[in-house]
């Protein structure tokens, strides 16, 4: 594979990030995580000793580049909703937690389910 090992790497330590970040965040976070840990355990380790053809690492490549997209939006969603994971009870949470749109949960479940079946379709073909 001309792109390399790192981009695996890259991408499985960004799972990794983002699963620690939801794994102990209120339930509609934390449902995400059992997804993102499907993901990494797909991404971790699959490609070391696998030799693709060209056409085959362009799709891998923007299979994990859609990976990574999602992955990033669901960082930037837990951030901006960080204060969910402060005292229970305060303000701060209350607020936030009427703030919480549900569709941003389905669009980012939605997309992280199907990069996760797009990888795991590549993977088994």
């Amino acid at each position: 594979m001309s792109f390399g090992i790192g981009d695996f790497l890259a991408v499985s330590n960004l799972v990794l990030k983002v699963y620690n970040e939801y794994k102990d965040a209120p339930e509609n976070f934390r449902n995400l995580s059992n997804e993102i840990k499907s993901l990494h355990i797909i991404i971790d380790g699959q490609f070391q000793d696998k030799t693709l053809n060209p056409n085959e690492e362009m799709q891998l490549q923007e299979i994990l580049q859609g990976c990574t997209n999602v992955l990033e939006d669901l960082d930037k969603l837990r951030i901006k909703y960080m204060s969910l994971g402060s005292a229970p009870g305060s303000s701060a949470q209350a607020i936030d937690r009427i703030k919480w749109i549900q569709e941003d949960i389905v669009e980012l479940r939605a997309r992280l389910t199907s990069n996760t079946t797009l990888l795991n379709t590549f993977i088994t073909r």
